[in-house]
């Protein structure tokens, strides 16, 4: 017993070191040659903050989206019966096994039929389409951890099924609502093929694509290439540092039933 407390320590440090040495390689490496000087440089000359705005916007779009849609469905399929249930939970898990970029080719065509190239909906449809089966899945797996009495409590109380979802299930699904929130955000944030895609004006561009900039003007200029990298990154873990708390308990959401 004693032995494996002294080896904790090392066991979770070494994981914690493969991690990190990738982000504290990225920052001093774009402090090389001009310090700081590179991250100015950035701003004003490669204007990031319009790709950031741009995959702000398709972000939270999208995150909006998939809660609205899945967070009811899950309570449907958690607490509801209905005909062809176990089917069409069937079909939500195995549009988890289909990888995104293998239905690029029809979506393109999809896409351009509706005219929404260079337009951000181009990009939230494939997004809460690739994001909603996986954000499904972590819905329902919660609302079975809640009692079903809950929801039969208030129909005594003259409350409707929707109404039971909308002030006592809804309210308690804070946890797993965030996570999905978090998981979605950042596969919105950091997706880059539907991005190259569909948004070929360069102030439409995400930031996933900030990259590709640096490659065809001056690919040279790593440090400059590095600290656009880490002013991209800045969001994402302003993000994880304000939901943390949240983002731990929405991992291990559903759970523990009853």
């Amino acid at each position: 017993m004693g032995k494996s407390k002294k080896l904790r320590p090392v066991l979770m440090a070494i994981p914690t070191l493969c991690f990190a040495f990738p982000l504290c390689f990225l920052f001093v490496t774009s402090l090389e040659k001009k310090g700081f000087a590179n991250y100015l440089f950035v701003l004003t000359e490669i204007r990031v903050e319009r790709n950031i705005m741009n995959s702000l916007i398709v972000a939270v779009i999208t995150v909006l989206i998939v809660l609205a849609i899945t967070l009811p469905a899950s309570f449907a399929f958690s607490k509801m019966k209905f005909p062809g249930q176990n089917i069409l939970f069937l079909i939500v898990l195995m549009a988890m096994m289909i990888p995104g970029i293998s239905i690029a080719v029809p979506m393109v065509k999809i896409i351009r039929s509706l005219n929404l190239v260079n337009n951000y909906f181009s990009l939230i449809l494939p997004y809460v389409a690739i994001n909603s089966p996986i954000a499904l899945i972590l819905g329902k797996n919660f609302m079975d951890g809640l009692s079903a009495e809950l929801m039969e409590a208030a129909k005594i109380d003259g409350c409707t099924t929707w109404t039971s979802f909308l002030h006592i299930y809804l309210p308690l699904a804070v946890p797993v609502s965030s996570i999905i929130s978090v998981f979605t955000f950042l596969n919105c944030w950091n997706e880059f093929v539907y991005a190259k895609l569909f948004m070929q004006k360069e102030t439409m561009q995400m930031v996933s694509t900030i990259p590709i900039k640096f490659q065809a003007d001056m690919y040279t200029n790593i440090p400059a290439l590095f600290a656009g990298l880490v002013i991209v990154q800045l969001p994402v873990l302003i993000l994880y540092l304000m939901f943390q708390n949240t983002f731990r308990e929405g991992l291990t959401a559903g759970a523990v039933k009853g």
